[in-house]
């Protein structure tokens, strides 16, 4: 097979393109006295990998000769090298790049600024200070701006005593619920379980309630107040018991307005903050409050039980005050896990002092029936309690009766006539309360 093209060529390095090609052609038309001459060079096409009777074909390439004019070009042509690329040629191969960027970022080029052209304003002067700073003045605006983060109805302070609270909290913050710390791990919401009422939940038939051990009946802990049936409050039979209360939660079928909601409905009752004198700060309430009524929950940070031992020692060791309650109720004092801290941050029932005849009294209360280890600690009114009287509870219920006084164990300031005159047989506080 022969192809003849005049176009054709087999040099890959041609310096003319098609548009010359077609004009040299124009010129070998008009003038025939220039002939081609035809050069055929044959050469032998194989396959990679021919088969057995594969037919080796001759194929031969037309390259036309170039024209007078191309010949003349050509030999007058400079012929130009190109720079080859060597391992010593910075062109290529620069050695001091990284050095170049480094200049160019660590001395970035200087903006010229003509500095008569921009005008120099000062602007008007303040008032001068003459006098310190009221640093009392900001300790109690920081105090208000903390006590309004609460939620539910106001908490204040007692006038005059603002000035000794505002020091104390500057290092201590109102929360609204358990700071979670490391080591704390609450069992997930998809774990807990809800009855099956609809809108207000059943006595007789609520899956939440607990049962009694002898009658099988359900515990029912809540009930209207006698003059407010807006209000609910704890049974007289319950505030006896010694019991977990258990309400309804988010997997529950009853909605918001359940009758079985009441501590996580939140705080209903007005509470203030002021100085008892001998015994610190107190607590009490400015509205009346009735027996059975919720007051508030006790917060802070939920630690584990190896880092409550560090913190109780430390305390120890200092003559300091710890604020531990061990979440403890379900199961034994080997097993617990967790402790509630409220020394550094908690709520305003962190300022409820104790008394050997209390008017509260603290009860766990749990939303999710699945975590044995993390629940509420809820404070009720133990018997009616008249405006501005302090609010106390039992700090060690599990008292046991001794015959004297031990020296070394913190000594009961309550004032009362049954006052036992310590608090806890020991320097170290029991471990189940605080």
């Amino acid at each position: 097979m022969h192809i003849q093209h005049p176009l054709m060529s087999t040099r890959r390095s041609s310096p003319f393109n098609v548009a010359a090609t077609k004009q040299i052609l124009r010129h070998q038309e008009k003038n025939e006295e220039t002939k081609s001459v035809l050069i055929r060079k044959p050469f032998t096409y194989h396959t990679p990998s021919p088969g057995s009777g594969f037919p080796h074909n001759t194929l031969s390439v037309v390259v036309p000769s170039p024209s007078q004019r191309q010949i003349l070009e050509l030999a007058s042509a400079n012929f130009i090298p190109a720079p080859s690329p060597i391992g010593l040629s910075e062109t290529f191969y620069p050695t001091d790049a990284y050095e170049k960027r480094a200049v160019k970022g660590a001395y970035p080029t200087v903006r010229k600024v003509k500095r008569a052209e921009i005008s120099f304003e000062v602007g008007t002067v303040g008032p001068l200070l003459t006098s310190k700073p009221d640093i009392t003045a900001q300790l109690r605006q920081t105090l208000q701006r903390k006590l309004g983060k609460i939620r539910g109805p106001k908490v204040t302070f007692a006038p005059g005593d603002e000035h000794l609270l505002a020091r104390f909290a500057a290092n201590f913050e109102f929360v609204n619920e358990y700071k979670i710390r490391q080591g704390v791990t609450p069992v997930p919401e998809e774990f807990n379980a809800g009855c099956t009422c609809v809108g207000f939940c059943d006595p007789a038939r609520c899956l939440c309630l607990s049962k009694e051990e002898e009658t099988n009946d359900s515990m029912v802990p809540y009930k209207r107040a006698e003059d407010d049936a807006r209000l609910l409050v704890l049974t007289p039979e319950f505030l006896k018991r010694k019991a977990m209360i258990y309400e309804c939660s988010s997997r529950c079928g009853c909605d918001e307005r359940c009758w079985n909601r009441v501590v996580q409905s939140g705080r209903t009752v007005r509470l203030e903050i002021f100085n008892t004198g001998n015994r610190g700060f107190g607590l009490r309430s400015p509205d009346r409050i009735r027996a059975g009524q919720f007051i508030d929950c006790y917060l802070g940070e939920a630690i584990t039980k190896e880092v409550a031992d560090i913190r109780e020692d430390i305390a120890t060791s200092q003559n300091g005050h710890s604020y531990l309650f061990s979440l403890d109720f379900l199961i034994t004092e080997e097993d617990s896990k967790y402790v509630v801290d409220g020394h550094k941050f908690g709520g305003p029932t962190r300022f409820m002092n104790h008394s050997c005849n209390p008017n509260c009294r603290m009860f766990p209360v749990s939303r999710n029936h699945a975590d044995d280890y993390l629940y509420d600690l809820a404070f009720f009114a133990l018997k009616d309690v008249p405006p501005m009287t302090e609010l106390t509870f039992d700090y060690n219920p599990a008292w046991e009766e001794v015959n004297k006084v031990d020296p070394n164990a913190v000594q009961c300031l309550c004032g009362e006539s049954s006052c036992r005159g310590q608090l806890w047989p020991n320097q170290r506080k029991a471990k189940g309360m605080r």
